[in-house]
């Protein structure tokens, strides 16, 4: 009988060297996936219209959440005095001076409560300001400042009693200003405020009216007091 012939090694499914030969089926692997691998012109365009939109929503979350700005503090760092308040009104300055002496500008008992504790610091000031209902008003404001905050306390105690004096006012005081200016007087619009040495009190009058007195010149008083620190700390 004839002898049959060994399989060959290098049959289909193998390779020379007695491995499956496994192309064939990659290939078809291949193809079975629906394409090459490659990305498309469209697909380019898809990633790009992602990326702009990361872009832009990243933008978005950084002017919302940036940090705020840092206060302007180049007046005081240039020299030139501190940062004026807010106030509920425009306050122009007319007229300021800066006397040496508190017991020479005052009057009864704080005249003589100042011959017996001195004030460091005394000055004083005349602000215009309009309402709004076109009205204008002048305001007196005085600062004072004491040795300590004990000595400024007892002042303005004092200066809110009746019949105990004051510090004389710019118009009370014979300064000169407009024949029209209202006097200041009649301690309409009266009020003062201290913190810590500094003493700081205001009173106010209608031009054109100066006999009248009501809430808004008390208003418009407690809000020039605001001035206060900056007046006392304004160079001379």
């Amino acid at each position: 009988m004839p002898a049959v012939p060994a399989p060959s090694r290098g049959g289909p499914g193998h390779n020379g060297f007695g491995e499956v030969d496994r192309s064939g089926d990659e290939g078809s692997h291949l193809h079975s996936g629906g394409g090459s691998g490659r990305i498309t012109p469209l697909g380019w365009i898809g990633r790009g219209l992602v990326l702009c939109a990361i872009s832009v929503v990243s933008g978005l979350l950084w002017l919302v959440f940036q940090p705020s700005a840092p206060p302007d503090t180049t007046g005081a760092e240039d020299g030139q005095g501190p940062q004026r308040p807010r106030t509920a009104y425009e306050f122009t300055e007319y007229l300021s001076d800066e006397p040496t002496n508190c017991a020479d500008h005052s009057t009864g008992k704080i005249a003589r409560f100042f011959g017996e504790t001195p004030c460091e610091h005394l000055t004083r000031a005349l602000y215009t300001t309009q309402l709004n209902n076109g009205e204008k008003v002048l305001t007196s404001v005085v600062t004072v400042l004491m040795p300590d905050a004990e000595s400024a306390e007892s002042l303005e105690r004092m200066a809110t009693r009746n019949a105990t004096g004051n510090i004389e006012d710019l118009v009370t005081a014979g300064k000169e200003v407009p024949e029209r200016y209202p006097t200041l007087s009649h301690d309409y619009g009266y009020d003062s405020t201290h913190q810590g040495r500094l003493v700081v009190i205001g009173e106010s009058s209608y031009f054109g009216r100066s006999d009248s007195d009501d809430g808004r010149l008390k208003n418009v008083t407690t809000e020039a007091l605001k001035l206060g620190r900056g007046q006392d700390e304004q160079p001379g």
